[in-house]
């Protein structure tokens, strides 16, 4: 028989009423197979059959996607399919809602935002497992009202185009492990969980006039990339394996371009804020980084928040991997020797060069950092450089390590990767550092 004659046959049982390859799975596969589809299309399952009728109701998520909105000419016309989609649904639990608000560039923001809060308060009440949120306006103008986000039963989290001015207190969500936060303009005091094990902020803005304060006891996975406003302030994270820390362009920045942000002019608002507000005795990031096994600090620009935290340096006494770049390269190399010294069991050291053309030049002036008095003995370090050819900056580090003790067998000279933020950000989900990835 031909496949033309199978497939009519086929087609002729499925209209006699027969059951279909779909039909005779049982009910709770159906509903996992349709939780994958977007809202819209799930509901349209309706019409295939009389068993299909209702089974949308009982569907374990809750997908508003882009692809959603997009099919919708208007934010009412979005709106008024999901108030019914949730009007009409079962108030069964579900594992995940995904929630987007209709994006229209140039049209009626407060329309397009006005449910948002309605489906998360409908989402957690179900109740949810993973919740992600996006409100599609860059400006970041939905503010997340001041104890929205509570549930017993949530453990992931992505809040994206979100503004908060409230502190972000995560207490009440005790099965809270994932938090993810996307070009949010971060605007608090504090940001607390005692649940959270790992933790991204991506592109976010912090406030310019306090160090937003991260309380985040039992967190393992730190990722905290391109910021701008202050660099928050990590507490005690004893129980942290791996972090990556990347400041874009932030307010930790010295005009006069001294090393350690100490030039003492009151108009240059970076050093005068630390001064004014915290004094010399506070350490802003590497406290809370000293758990760690693997560790990535780099930097775009050239704040000084990493070599004013060094100053009163902890120690990193589960450290084994370490990556900088071109924030560790001062005159006399007092910034890199200071962190291999607080340093004891680090078997790796990776330090990348940006092309020497825009290599910063650092003044130095009133640079001290807290320097062991034990001598520094390097001889089972592993080294990599990855820069480009012709960089004199090399040969000035490689002499200082050397002169540690560090043999010359174990220095590997590599191009830099060409890692895009693309597939950095798909590669971060797996665990593994941006240096580990193959180009």
């Amino acid at each position: 028989m031909s496949q033309g004659s199978e497939a009519a046959r086929s087609k002729r049982k499925t209209a006699d009423g027969s059951p279909d390859r779909l039909s005779v799975l049982p009910e709770g596969l159906l509903l996992d197979l349709l939780s994958f589809l977007p809202s819209r299309d799930a509901v349209r399952t309706c019409v295939l059959a009389r068993r299909w009728r209702n089974l949308w109701k009982e569907v374990p998520a809750l997908r508003i996607t882009p692809a959603t909105t997009s099919r919708y000419w208007s934010a009412s016309a979005l709106n008024k399919f999901v108030n019914y989609l949730l009007f009409f649904r079962n108030r069964s639990p579900l594992h995940v809602a995904e929630l987007n608000s209709y994006e229209d560039e140039g049209g009626d923001f407060d329309e397009a935002v006005q449910y948002l809060e309605l489906w998360i308060r409908y989402s957690l009440s179900c109740p949810v497992a993973k919740l992600c949120v996006t409100s599609h306006d860059e400006a970041e103008r939905w503010l997340l009202p001041k104890g929205l986000i509570t549930s017993e039963h949530l453990t992931e989290l992505e809040l994206t185009w979100v503004k908060t001015v409230q502190d972000l207190d995560f207490s009440s969500c005790v099965s809270l492990k994932d938090l993810k936060m996307n070009y949010c303009s971060i605007y608090c005091n504090r940001i607390m969980s005692p649940s959270l094990k790992r933790l991204n902020i991506v592109q976010c803005s912090f406030t310019a006039n306090v160090n937003t304060q991260i309380s985040v006891p039992n967190l393992i996975l730190l990722l905290l990339v391109d910021c701008m406003g202050r660099t928050p302030l990590l507490v005690s994270m004893p129980y942290l394996v791996e972090a990556f820390i990347r400041l874009g362009d932030c307010n930790d920045f010295c005009e006069q371009r001294y090393e350690i942000g100490d030039c003492g002019d009151e108009s240059c608002w970076g050093c005068r804020f630390y001064e004014n507000k915290y004094g010399n005795n506070n350490c802003i990031l590497l406290h809370g980084l000293s758990s760690c096994t693997n560790l990535e600090l780099t930097a775009a620009t050239s704040p000084f928040i990493f070599r004013k935290d060094l100053t009163r340096c902890p120690v990193f006494s589960k450290l084994k991997t370490l990556l900088l770049n071109e924030w560790c390269i001062t005159s006399n190399l007092g910034a890199l020797i200071c962190f291999l010294q607080h340093s004891p069991v680090l078997e790796k050291l990776i330090i990348q060069f940006e092309p020497p053309e825009i290599h910063e030049r650092l003044v130095e002036i009133g640079a001290s950092y807290d320097l062991r008095k034990h001598p520094l003995v390097l001889k089972d370090l592993i080294v990599e450089v990855k820069c480009d050819d012709g960089d004199e900056q090399i040969h000035k580090v490689l002499d200082v390590l050397c002169s540690y003790g560090l043999p010359p067998e174990k220095i590997k000279i590599q191009q830099p990767p060409k890692v895009t933020r693309a597939r950095f950000d798909d590669t971060w989900t797996s665990g593994s550092f941006s240096f580990e990835q193959e180009i």
